[in-house]
């Protein structure tokens, strides 16, 4: 049979039908055409009308094909032959949106994502607005600062206030450039702003203006203070020295939209483009960070702390167990108390009590009930069953499986009763918890914070946060763990739901998370799991995927793909499409995403639906 060739793709040259004589020369452009295949960069011959307002970053409307595009403009250069080349026809603004650095970074993380220039440049800078532009001055070029370049994780210490950690950090500083602060949600900049309060701040929950003002100030002004959400890593600063990441583990740094790149790999790229220094902060690492850690790229500074760590490990199933009682009560005597839940809601399924059946809806979704006396209904269609029998075996009682925070915060409050219960989750998050007394019941994303700190925290079955099913379970349970540990007043204790033998245990109490990340990477690496692998998903049409497996097995034969890649699948994914995994060793990574690309390229040249991809997504399943 014979061997696919490489497909090899030429650069789109435009005809001219009607260029003006005067010309002063030629910008080079990136074309917002919509076409997945067309990521080239194009030329494209400058008026002299235009001449003055041409420069890298503004953006332009050009023809292309039979259409008119927006399109940016990269680089300018001298025009010597003008045969084929269309005229640029107007400027959007003549305010620059990028500098030659941002787009240089925009290019790379295009080239490594398997994306077009402009699907991460729509991430990469905000929404125009034309009355800002009109209020804005372009600024002059500013010379680089002179750096020395830093790479380290810096560890959160238990008892204390991380933002007032970061903004000291940040104080400490003094001059010599800009610093860029990513934090994992507007939650969190909105705590930093209470200690860093001349900051700008970068965030797609601001107004369309607002956002877009802030974007231009970063461009011309110095030695700044941005806090920003995950694509503010792309923010254009011309003096930029340090990039600061806040818990890089967290899922809200990976981009939603195609490509699926993420702000840690990002910022990773930009400080070595650039030459900045970053200083990633947390109370655990990712086993990403973790592995650049163990290799020597960056440096790793830990807190001399321990803690005060306690187990408890139910027998049967009981949300607390018999011993866990009187610590409790003790610290209630002191202040407010923190009780941890792993999942938001009432309960997650119904389980008939006779036959032990799990009860499903005629749709194949999952019943539930959402609270105390509510109406059975299905997790899905939302369909309501007012008189819910067994469909198996007819029997009218049922078991709650998988309590959330509301039913915990049922059960806890009759376990202590004479204590107010204040629930932190879901749609219903609280900021700051303001008494001296009292019970919380926060999911770990909506965790409040207490001026005086929490007089103890539980954390309640710690066992299924290391049991679920994804390859990031044991870092996710770690993460909340330690972070948890954060809202300690100084002497509390932490007293966690869990088997006795567990081996965070001692890593809490050492205040040493290395004790476990060791063991979860050589986990992971024996394996071949993420660290140590490339991994990208791609998306497909069940009636298409066996094709796409014998062309892989095909490249892989011929050499074009290596010989190491894992073809994983196919399996059903949620859209209903069938799912390939591909693993291959680190570095060999290029090469996967070389192929996977030119196979995309080829499928739009073929005007064929594009495979939905991620590379490097945050869970492989």
């Amino acid at each position: 049979m014979a061997v696919a060739r490489p497909l090899k793709l030429k650069a789109e040259v435009f005809r001219n039908r009607s260029l003006s004589s005067e010309n002063t020369g030629i910008a080079r452009v990136w074309v917002d055409s919509g076409v997945y295949h067309l990521d080239s960069e194009f030329d494209y011959a400058i008026p002299t009308s235009l001449d003055s307002v041409i420069k890298i970053g503004v953006r332009i409307v050009v023809p292309f094909g039979n259409r008119e595009c927006e399109a940016i403009v990269l680089s300018r250069g001298v025009l010597k032959n003008q045969a084929g080349l269309k005229q640029i026809i107007k400027v959007v603004s003549a305010i620059p949106v990028a500098t030659a650095e941002s787009l240089r970074l925009i290019a790379e993380v295009s080239k490594r994502w398997a994306a077009h220039p402009y699907d991460v440049l729509r991430s990469a800078i905000p929404p125009r607005s034309a009355a800002v532009d009109k209020e804005t001055v372009v600024s002059e070029k500013w010379p680089a600062p002179s750096r020395k370049l830093v790479r380290k994780y810096l560890q959160f210490p238990p008892a204390q206030d991380a933002y007032r950690l970061i903004a000291d950090y940040v104080a400490a500083r003094g001059s010599g450039g800009s610093v860029l602060v990513l934090l994992p949600d507007s939650r969190s900049i909105e705590r930093l702003q209470e200690f860093i309060s001349n900051a700008i701040v970068l965030d797609s929950n601001l107004d369309k203006s607002e956002r877009y003002r802030n974007y231009l100030k970063t461009m011309r002004e110095r030695e700044l203070v941005v806090l920003g959400t995950r694509s503010s890593v792309f923010a254009p600063l011309p003096d930029l020295a340090e990039i600061i990441l806040v818990d890089d583990g967290a899922e809200s740094y990976y981009e939603q939209r195609s490509p699926g790149w993420n702000a840690r790999d990002v910022a990773a790229l930009r400080s070595e483009l650039g030459s900045i220094s970053l200083t990633l902060m947390g109370y655990s690492p990712s086993a990403e960070v973790a592995r650049l850690i163990e290799i020597g790229w960056i440096k790793y500074q830990p807190v001399k702390a321990s803690l005060t760590v306690k187990s408890f490990q139910a027998s049967s199933g009981e949300l607390l167990p018999s011993g866990i009682f009187t610590p409790i009560r003790s610290a209630l005597k002191k202040g407010p108390v923190l009780f941890v839940a792993p999942r938001k809601g009432y309960s997650q399924s119904i389980l008939c009590t006779q036959c032990r059946n799990v009860s499903l809806c005629e749709c194949g979704g999952k019943v539930l009930q959402r609270g105390v006396g509510r109406t059975i209904e299905c997790s899905l269609c939302q369909k309501k069953q007012m008189d819910w029998r067994c469909a198996w075996c007819q029997s009218q009682k049922f078991f709650l499986m998988g309590r959330g925070s509301e039913r915990f915060a049922q059960e806890i409050g009759r376990a202590f009763p004479g204590f107010t219960v204040t629930e932190s989750s879901g749609e219903k998050i609280l900021d700051s918890f303001l008494l001296d007394e009292g019970i919380v019941i926060a999911t770990p994303g909506a965790i409040p914070k207490s001026s005086t700190g929490f007089s103890a925290v539980i954390l309640l079955e710690c066992e299924r946060l290391f049991s679920q099913s994804d390859v990031r379970s044991q870092e996710r349970a770690r993460g909340i763990l330690f972070s948890s540990a954060g809202s300690l007043a100084i002497g509390a204790e932490l007293l966690l739901v869990i088997s006795h033998s567990h081996p965070v245990i001692s890593a809490l109490s050492a205040w040493k998370p290395s004790l476990i990340t060791s063991r979860e990477l050589r986990d992971r690496e024996e394996v071949g799991f993420p660290p140590f692998t490339r991994s990208l998903s791609l998306e497909i049409e069940s009636g298409e995927a066996p094709a796409l497996i014998r062309g892989l097995k095909s490249a892989q034969s011929s050499g074009r793909l290596p010989a190491s890649t894992r073809i994983l699948g196919p399996s059903q994914a949620a859209s209903g499409k069938s799912r390939l995994l591909l693993l291959v060793p680190i570095d060999e990574g290029e090469e996967l995403v070389s192929l996977i690309h030119e196979f995309q390229r080829k499928r739009s040249i073929s005007k064929k639906t594009l495979a939905s991809l991620r590379i490097d997504p945050y869970s492989l399943s």
